[in-house]
């Protein structure tokens, strides 16, 4: 239950003035045909605006294509004839880390447990 109604009071004589203006015509309007005045203009401005849209979206893309031009011949043979290194996956992430030059001679070593710590059991 609505504590207060978010209605506007008005007088009679206020009411009938109010319903002679656009938006007392199109409230009473509303009232009768929900769909009719508010569905079908809502509705109606989403497809406008989509088909509008499509126009700067179609633009920022085409810029885009544009910026990627075609390789001619000369370009794609130069690339293909570039001497290009084999590349091994362990060596790449050990480049990537930092950790090939840095520990080379890196061993795993056990750390020495203290008298009274226990050996972990699992």
């Amino acid at each position: 239950m609505v504590a207060f109604q978010s209605k506007k009071f008005r007088s009679a004589r206020q009411q009938q003035e109010f319903q002679k203006t656009f938006f007392g015509w199109y409230e009473q309007a509303i009232k009768r045909n929900h769909f009719l005045y508010l569905g079908i203009p809502m509705v109606g401005s989403v497809v406008l605006g989509s088909i509008l849209l499509t126009n700067f979206t179609a633009i920022r893309y085409e810029q885009r294509d544009a910026k990627v031009k075609e390789l001619d011949e000369s370009d794609s043979l130069k690339l293909a004839t570039i001497n290009k290194r084999k590349v091994n996956l362990k060596e790449e992430y050990y480049r990537l880390q930092g950790l090939a030059e840095e520990n080379e001679d890196w061993e795993q070593k056990r750390v020495p447990r203290l008298k009274e710590e226990d050996e972990n059991v699992w």
